[in-house]
């Protein structure tokens, strides 16, 4: 409705993000009681990146990548040689991919007049589901907590609801870029394009700037419309060797104070695992019993 009808603009979004493509396969577990990891597992490559997602009677894995940097044959070989250790080479080769190709980007609007973009309609960039969904469901309690009594203060709303939405992906994709932006890689041309800086978002290239001499904060901008707030990039930088020289020297080093927080969690960590059950065995017993009620 808002493409074909009222011909609301698609702001393309492959000059920061490449990938534009995705190859999907199926992978049964290799036994009945094979683990169920409890987090979706990233593994870049080439020219992208393979998920991993664990169900309780299959895995779901793909490889998203940018059909500018590496073919679709030598993407299905990177996808087969991938899932050879979990099933072997013969059931690798015979397995049925599925292509999924997209254009990484979104609506100039996404709400126009009577008509509200939610979900795929509203845009697309990388195959992230959980980001995806939260949209939905952020679009979803907007729409019902602001729906409009009547017609005057409809494009009021909309305009509201636009500038919102539109700060949201912003920030997610320069939450997403950040990885491409730190890695090290210098094996082909996707990862020396994704370290040129003409690449790279405006606020993200204001923000790496800053971030040199202070880390993310919550005085970075409006915090509380953010998907990803300061912490989340926070974990990315500094978990991939980001430095900040803070021109504000302590007068007390924290850095023994850190050691000793970082090891007493380690510890408190090791002992709550220890109690609790594997993530199967949690799943088998909610499928058996339900979830308790509180």
């Amino acid at each position: 409705m808002l493409a074909k009808h009222y011909s609301v603009p698609f702001v393309g979004k492959k000059h920061i993000l490449f990938n534009d493509s995705a190859l999907a396969v199926h992978v049964p577990h290799q036994t009945p009681d094979s683990p169920i990891s409890s987090f979706t597992c990233s593994t870049a490559q080439t020219a992208g990146w393979v998920w991993d997602i664990a169900l309780p009677s299959r895995r779901g894995v793909g490889y998203t990548y940018s059909s500018a940097h590496l073919s679709d044959e030598k993407a299905e070989q990177t996808l087969r040689n991938y899932i050879t250790p979990i099933i072997g080479k013969s059931a690798a080769q015979v397995s049925s991919i599925r292509k999924i190709g997209f254009n990484p980007g979104h609506r100039e609007k996404f709400w126009h007049k009577n008509c509200v973009a939610v979900g795929l309609a509203a845009g697309f960039i990388e195959p992230l589901e959980a980001t995806a969904l939260a949209l939905i469901e952020l679009s979803a309690k907007m729409i019902s907590e602001q729906l409009p009594a009547t017609r005057q203060t409809m494009d009021i709303v909309a305009k509201q609801f636009n500038i919102k939405f539109l700060h949201r992906w912003d920030n997610i994709i320069e939450f997403l870029k950040l990885h491409y932006v730190l890695s090290k890689r210098v094996d082909s041309d996707y990862w020396r394009d994704n370290r040129d800086e003409t690449h790279f978002p405006e606020g993200l290239q204001e923000q790496l700037i800053l971030w040199k001499t202070q880390s993310p904060y919550h005085y970075d901008g409006d915090e509380a419309g953010k998907m990803f707030p300061p912490a989340s990039f926070q974990y990315i930088l500094y978990g991939m060797g980001f430095i900040t020289n803070s021109a504000r020297k302590k007068r007390i080093d924290l850095s023994k104070n850190a050691d000793r927080l970082f090891n007493e969690n380690v510890k408190h960590s090791r002992q709550l695992l220890a109690a609790l059950p594997t993530n199967r065995e949690l799943i088998n017993k909610i499928k058996q019993y339900g979830l308790p009620k509180i």
